[in-house]
Formats: C-alpha cells, sequence, structure tokens
C-alpha cells in the first residue's frame, strides 16, 4: 500500500473499548498444521474495496449487499478466486452485531461466485479515523480529487494504541468475535493480522497480542501478517510479502504477494505472466470507484493531479463491469478461458448521439449503477468518457430456450433502446429513472441479435437490463457467445 500517513483528528473510544486490564504472558502460540507447507500458488487474488466506497470503514459502515453481490459477480467472471478485505475496529465498536451478520453476507456472496476470502484487522497506512466516525449521523467525506487512496484510514489508530491497556480488552473481543464466528469456516482462505506493520513497539505488541488471540479460538486456518521490508514475519504462519517495485519473485510456491500490481511498474500481465505458477499473488485492486487509488501514490495532498489519470495507477474493472485493459483480462482468464467467456461489446461515447467513440471494451451484463461524482461518474474517465451527456451501445448475440414470449426490462436513468434481431423491444425517450417494459414472440434454442442504445444525461447513471422467458424468471441479460475481433 505504500503508506503516506497524514495527521487528523483522534478518537478516543476507553469507554466503548472497556477498562484497563493487566497484560497476560501466555505461552507462544503454535503455527496452524502444515500451514507452512500449503502451495499458494492457485491464488489469483485482488484487493476487494466496492467502487462505491471511498475506504475501508465505509466499505462495512454503509455495507450494500447489491453493490458487493455485483461486483464479486464480475470478478468471478475475470478470473478472480481470492478477494483480501479489509475491516475496522471503529465499525466493530459502531456496529458490532450488524458488522458480524455482513461479514458473513460477504462471505456467503464470494464463495456463490467461487471466490475465497482473506481479512484484515489492523493497518498502518495512511490517515487516522477521525474523532465522529462513532457516531451514527458520520458522514464520510467525498474523494480529494486527484489524490490517491485520500480518505483510507489506519487501523486502529494512534490514538487506541497509544492508549493500549485501556482498549486491550475491545481490540481482543474485535478480533476473537470475528474468527470464532468463522474458525473453521472454509470460505475464510487466511486470516491476515496486520497490512504493513510498522516496526514501532505499538505496532509489534498489537501483532504478537493478536496473533494470540485468533490462536486462543482454537481456529486452524493460516494467519500471515505482511513481512519482509515489514514486522509481519515472527507472527505469520506462512510468508507473505508486498512486491510493487518490478517483478521479483520473493520465496517460492509457500510463500503468499499479498499486495501487487502498479502501472508506473508492473501490469496485470506482467503480473500473471512472472508469478503464476511461482508464488499465488493479490493485486490492488479489482475494481476502479470512489477509494482513488486509480491515482498514483506521488498524487498525493500536497501535489494532487489536476485532471483525470489516462492509466489508472491501480484497478481492473470499473463500477459498470468493463476493464481498464482487455489485455488484462486475456492474462487473467488466459487464453482458452477468455475465448470461452461471453461478453457484450461495450463501445463509449463522448457525446450523447453515438458519434465520439472514445473506447471499445467487453461487459459480461448491463448491470450498473453509478456515483453521481467527479472521476466515478463518467462510466470511464481515463478514455475520456465525460460525467455527463455520453452514449453507450452494446451488442452481443443471446440464446433462447423454449419456444415462446420473453419479456425484456430496463431499469435506467436515461434514454434507451433495445432491439432484438433488429426489431425494437423497448424504447425510453423521457429522462429520469425508471423502468421499461416490452415482449416479444421467439423461437426455439435460437440465437439472436440484441443492440442497446443508452445516452445518459446528469445525474447519476444507472442501467439493469434483464429478461424472462417460457423456461426461466427474470434474470440478468446474459451473453451466449464471444465477441469477435476483439
Amino acid at each position: 500500500m505504500n503508506p503516506m500517513p497524514r495527521t487528523v483528528l483522534f478518537c478516543t473510544l476507553a469507554a466503548l473499548a472497556g477498562c484497563a486490564v493487566a497484560p497476560t504472558t501466555p505461552s507462544e502460540p503454535k503455527a496452524a498444521a502444515g500451514a507452512g507447507e500449503r502451495d499458494w500458488t492457485w491464488v489469483q487474488g485482488t484487493v476487494f474495496v466496492p467502487t462505491t466506497a471511498v475506504n475501508e470503514a465505509q466499505q462495512w459502515d454503509h455495507y450494500d449487499p447489491v453493490v458487493n453481490d455485483r461486483e464479486l459477480h464480475y470478478a468471478s467472471i475475470y478470473g478472480i478466486n481470492v478477494v483480501r478485505v479489509y475491516l475496522h475496529y471503529y465499525v466493530y465498536l459502531k456496529k458490532k452485531d450488524a458488522l458480524l451478520a455482513d461479514i458473513d453476507d460477504f462471505l456467503s456472496r464470494a464463495s456463490k461466485y467461487g471466490i475465497r476470502t482473506e481479512l484484515v484487522f489492523f493497518d498502518d497506512c495512511w490517515n487516522q479515523p477521525p474523532k465522529d466516525l462513532l457516531s451514527t449521523d458520520f458522514k464520510y467525506p467525498a474523494p480529494i480529487p486527484g489524490v490517491h487512496n485520500s480518505q483510507w484510514l489506519v487501523c486502529p489508530g494512534d490514538d487506541v494504541r497509544s492508549h493500549y491497556e485501556q482498549h486491550r480488552q475491545g481490540l481482543k473481543a474485535y478480533v476473537q468475535d470475528i474468527v470464532r464466528a468463522h474458525k473453521e469456516d472454509p470460505r475464510i482462505v487466511f486470516w491476515e493480522i496486520y497490512n504493513e506493520p510498522n516496526k514501532s513497539e505499538e505496532t509489534v505488541r498489537l501483532e504478537k497480542d493478536a496473533l494470540i488471540w485468533i490462536k486462543e479460538t482454537g481456529s486452524d486456518i493460516p494467519v500471515t501478517a505482511t513481512g519482509k521490508e515489514f514486522s509481519g514475519g515472527p507472527v505469520s504462519d506462512f510468508p507473505s510479502w508486498h512486491e510493487y517495485g518490478a517483478y521479483s519473485v520473493f520465496g517460492d510456491a509457500h510463500m503468499l504477494c499479498t499486495e501487487c500490481m502498479n502501472r508506473q511498474g508492473q501490469s496485470v500481465p506482467g503480473v500473471v505472466e512472472h508469478f503464476k505458477g511461482k508464488v499465488g499473488y493479490i493485486m490492488w485492486e479489482f475494481g476502479i470507484g470512489r477509494d482513488n487509488c486509480r491515482f498514483a501514490w506521488d498524487e498525493n495532498r500536497d501535489h494532487p493531479r489536476k485532471d483525470e489519470t489516462p492509466t489508472p495507477f491501480h484497478g481492473i474493472v470499473y463500477p459498470d463491469g468493463h476493464p481498464w485493459s482487455i489485455g488484462d483480462v486475456k492474462a487473467l482468464l488466459g487464453h482458452d478461458g477468455y475465448a470461452r467467456t461471453h461478453f457484450f461489446t461495450a463501445s463509449y461515447y463522448k457525446d450523447p448521439a453515438f458519434t465520439q467513440l472514445a473506447k471499445t471494451s467487453v461487459t459480461p451484463f448491463v448491470d450498473f449503477d453509478l456515483v453521481d461524482e467527479p472521476g466515478v461518474g463518467s462510466p470511464d474517465a481515463s478514455a475520456g468518457v465525460p460525467r455527463e451527456n455520453y452514449s453507450v451501445e452494446y451488442k452481443a448475440f443471446v440464446r433462447t430456450g423454449a419456444a415462446g414470449t420473453y419479456s425484456f426490462a430496463a431499469d435506467s436513468d436515461g434514454a434507451l433502446k433495445v432491439l432484438v434481431d433488429g426489431k425494437a423491444v423497448i424504447t425510453k425517450e423521457a429522462p429520469g429513472r425508471a423502468t421499461a417494459t416490452g415482449t416479444l414472440a421467439l423461437d426455439a434454442y435460437r440465437s439472436y441479435a440484441v443492440v442497446v442504445r443508452y445516452a445518459h444525461a446528469k445525474g447519476p447513471a444507472s442501467l439493469h437490463l434483464t429478461w424472462s422467458g417460457p423456461s426461466f424468471k427474470d434474470r440478468l441479460l446474459e451473453p451466449a457467445t464471444h465477441p469477435e475481433g476483439l
């Protein structure tokens, strides 16, 4: 994560975290059985932050099952099998029961798509938690334009660590409540105590305690924390490290790179080429969204970028499901996997009349909501698509089942036309969010060409295209063929 911490207001949590407790001196915890012998080369993962969240606290404080499900679905289609997910202690203090329920919901959604999860408890990177985050009416700030990771939060924060004995029981409960709920859960691939732990006395103390707390639960799921130049090695059942400099492989199949991929020194195809089959790897990150990791590390609060970056520093897929680069998808899926995957072609235009082509890409579905905000309000700001007054055309073949009447529905904010074999099934001309529907009699087991023409004017953008037929109920309209020429 290459931390660049900044100091903001600290939060005093003594009343919520529990009374001071004298430290104990338990015996040294043992590593999980066989953890150091595991082969991690199967891991092709990403850090996962919903594109609607500015940081990991909002990810859980404003947990959105719909967005998480959609983006996990996209991740699975693009070949991701592990997601690295950050937690935050303050959210646990604020809404413990809701957090525990939301974690379980997230694990179920990820598992449904064949994705396993690793959870990160603590983090030494970026901004101190604001003092009012615990209030029920706390408003998360918007991303700072042009600033990398502009609202990411340290966990648990300097104030907690400097009053450690006041908070020790609260921190222990945070770790153990989560681990106990999933101590033998196959949806959890491993626990991560600490992201990029610095070597300070306060961090090392928390790392050691957290390892003890996890082992006390009886969980056999392996544990790690960032090693190499960081201090996580001694508390890890297996070594993990971060590699952003080039493509150096630090270790062997029994080690895991838990962060890599920045487009100033690496690429998705480069990571796959150099790491796959040698070590497991987790890239930063899947979605290109409100956490602003599309900007580079040196594009910070002192030196913000003045325009949108044409090359996202981190991130693979935009909120509407299309990748920044088709080359990334080909690398993740491999030649055969990419050839087997069905997509819509998606053509993005800089105007609402489908004349100024900015980019052609692919997407598994026509299913998205965009936040009305600079950068992420556009479906692809890197290609120069504006936030307002743009258009997108989707094309694919779909295949029917039984013969009969098929119903099509489009939940959209903008003007829209859906054509099936050249026949207009849906026409929506009035602006504003609404669902338009249409029906058409279709033959059995036949491929039909579908064209979707969508024009967005202003405000939040949304488009969700579904269909139903004689043999199935309402579901996303899925393409049945691989697009040619891409």
